[in-house]
């Protein structure tokens, strides 16, 4: 297999018939996913250093890739198949669950473990990344008209464009509403921070807890909301940078620490406790690998904003 394809299906940029003849290859041989393998944990060494530069960095990866190749599940009695025409798991050991409900439609529920993150394919085209901690709830098939999902987490939707259907990701506080177009979601439930980056396109973005208007988005521009304002604040923003995760790179591009604490905590499940408030308006700018140990990721950032911590077990102290 030509090492082009594995390069271009890395970045996202193979079409819908390169995929399926990719991984029809894949599933010919052993050998052919070995070579794979190789491919991916060569790719997963390549950290961008910094959006403007071509420059990269090669670091030690501990964690081997899975690739399950057209997941299908049948229902007992043969109701219907899951959505996703394929299923990419990226890192070692990701766990997938399943869960329908007895409506109308099926649905089908992911969850995604701490540090890893998967990329499936709906029934209308549609590519959905998943990052860690999410949890994303999609129908076998969507009802004429209606395309709608259900979020609790971060994903990039890259949405088949279909006039006649919106697709609508809804969140707790707000639903994302769209024709076809690319951008990233943050929307944990149990977070005060709701953010949206549009790539391509155009999004609006609906409150559901209060009866502000919907708020239309143009490529390049970010829309973050936090509860402690209940206000929106719109700028222009690189959107390569939202999408690093989907490379298994974490991103922060000056970033309060605050921000930043706060998504730590999530993909590593811990609870850090700063003892001096005033640096969590610190800014910092870096990039970190998902296989990189969280004490890493402190001992760089402290580098520059000056502090210590300890760990103890789940618990981190900054202070």
């Amino acid at each position: 297999m030509d090492k082009e394809i594995f390069i271009r299906y890395f970045r996202g940029s193979l079409s819908e018939a390169e995929e399926k003849a990719l991984f029809a290859w894949l599933e010919e041989n052993e050998a052919n996913m070995q070579e794979f393998m190789q491919e991916r944990k060569l790719w997963d060494m390549i950290l961008l250093n910094t959006p403007e530069s071509s420059a990269i960095t090669a670091t030690k990866t501990e964690e081997a890739n899975t690739l399950a190749i057209q997941l299908r599940k049948k229902w007992i009695g043969g109701f219907s198949k899951i959505a996703a025409v394929f299923l990419l798991a990226i890192s070692l050991g990701i766990w997938l669950t399943f869960k329908f409900s007895e409506q109308s439609q099926a649905w089908n529920t992911i969850e995604i473990p701490i540090g890893q993150r998967a990329c499936i394919r709906l029934a209308d085209g549609t590519k959905v990344w998943l990052n860690a901690k999410s949890r994303f709830s999609f129908p076998d098939k969507f009802k004429k008209g209606q395309r709608e999902v259900k979020l609790d987490g971060e994903a990039v939707f890259d949405v088949v464009h279909n006039e006649k259907s919106n697709f609508i990701v809804k969140t707790k506080r707000f639903n994302v509403r769209v024709l076809g177009t690319k951008f990233n979601v943050y929307a944990y439930d149990n977070s005060s921070v709701f953010e949206t980056d549009l790539v391509r396109g155009k999004v609006l973005i609906e409150s559901l807890v209060s009866k502000q208007k919907p708020i239309e988005l143009k490529p390049n521009q970010m829309a973050a909301y936090q509860d402690e304002t209940g206000l929106f604040e719109i700028r222009t923003v690189d959107t390569r940078e939202s999408l690093y995760w989907t490379e298994g790179v974490y991103s922060f591009n000056n970033q309060p620490l605050s921000s930043i604490i706060q998504r730590l905590e999530r993909y590593y499940e811990v609870k850090i406790t700063v003892k001096n408030p005033e640096i969590l308006n610190d800014k910092f700018t870096g990039k970190f690998r998902y296989s990189d140990p969280i004490e890493v990721i402190l001992e760089v950032v402290k580098k520059s904003k000056f502090f210590k911590f300890r760990k103890n077990g789940n618990e981190i102290t900054i202070y």
